[in-house]
């Protein structure tokens, strides 16, 4: 079994989002979660891994009332996926409060989770981020795993890394995740997947976490971006050609998120979407579901 809740479902920007007036935001200013959303990240209770560290990792983690948290996995190094890996430091101080021969790097270096990607995500994270070398490397909060030395065993659950390029050329600095227990298997591939090589997926997948893909216009049809936009966004995935992904891999379920304030639409678009759909489920704040199978010999 793998239970996953989403800690966060949005994109780059929180849902509400601040100085905007749209019905999106304003319904997630009254109503709260499942309207409002945060960064785009996820919790396994049975590894105690979260996928991504967006800003609000901390606020998350307190919400679902988490306090084991032993491993990292990062996707890539975009800030909404990376700018809260100070979670590293996150520790119980209790001990440290009463016994006083147990110091601050004592403190650090007990009970320490494990960052865990591949050598050039990582890379790529400290040329932006140079404090989580620091962090890792120097003070000691993380350990690292690089899939691309060897997969990581985690109890019955092996992880491994099916690695890409988030710009199309050949720095591969992003990578999705496959679990496998047992009979089951899982794909993270939760954002910016564009130029993920489906081949290199399992060909029998229970679950699949894919981003939600940008939408062209608005529930009500209003057209949501120019020209120049579609140039911009040249490199992400619309919301149809993910459906195009979803049956060319055809997983059993699929989770769907990434859900950026700029898709117009409101938890209850998306409930409506999902009627239409079989199979599809679009990810909001504080979801749980459980994952197992049981084949038949």
């Amino acid at each position: 079994m793998l239970t996953f809740t989403v800690l966060g479902s949005g994109g780059n920007s929180p849902i509400p989002t601040p100085t905007c007036r749209c019905r999106v935001c304003e319904r997630a200013r009254t109503d709260g979660i499942p309207h409002a959303r945060h960064g785009n990240s996820l919790y396994i209770e049975e590894l105690a891994a979260m996928v991504d560290a967006p800003e609000f990792v901390f606020e998350n983690l307190e919400r679902e009332d988490i306090d084991d948290l032993e491993y990292i996995f990062l996707t890539h190094w975009h800030p909404d996926h990376s700018a809260g890996l100070r979670i590293v430091q996150s520790r119980s101080m209790e001990r440290m409060f009463d016994d006083p021969d147990h110091g601050l790097v004592e403190t650090a270096r007990t009970d320490r989770p494990t960052l865990v990607t591949t050598e050039r995500v990582y890379e790529r994270t400290c040329e932006l981020y140079d404090g989580v070398r620091h962090f890792i490397e120097d003070v000691g909060f993380a350990g690292t795993h690089f899939l691309d030395a060897e997969p990581l065993t985690i109890g019955e659950t092996t992880i491994e890394a099916v690695p890409y390029s988030l710009s199309g050329n050949l720095d591969m600095d992003a990578t999705a995740f496959v679990l496998r227990q047992g009979e089951t298997t899982v794909v993270l591939a939760t954002d910016d997947a564009h130029y993920l090589d489906e081949d290199e997926l399992p060909d029998d997948i229970d679950l699949a976490v894919f981003e939600c893909g940008y939408f062209t216009e608005t529930p009500a049809g209003t057209q949501i971006l120019t020209e120049v936009d579609g140039a911009i966004l040249g490199d992400e995935l619309t919301h149809a050609e993910i459906l195009e992904r979803i049956e060319r891999v055809d997983p059993d379920r699929t989770l769907l998120t990434e859900i950026e304030h700029l898709y117009a639409r409101t938890h209850e678009d998306f409930l409506e979407l999902e009627a239409d759909y079989d199979g599809i489920q679009f990810a909001y704040d504080g979801l749980t579901l459980g994952v197992s199978r049981v084949r038949p010999f």
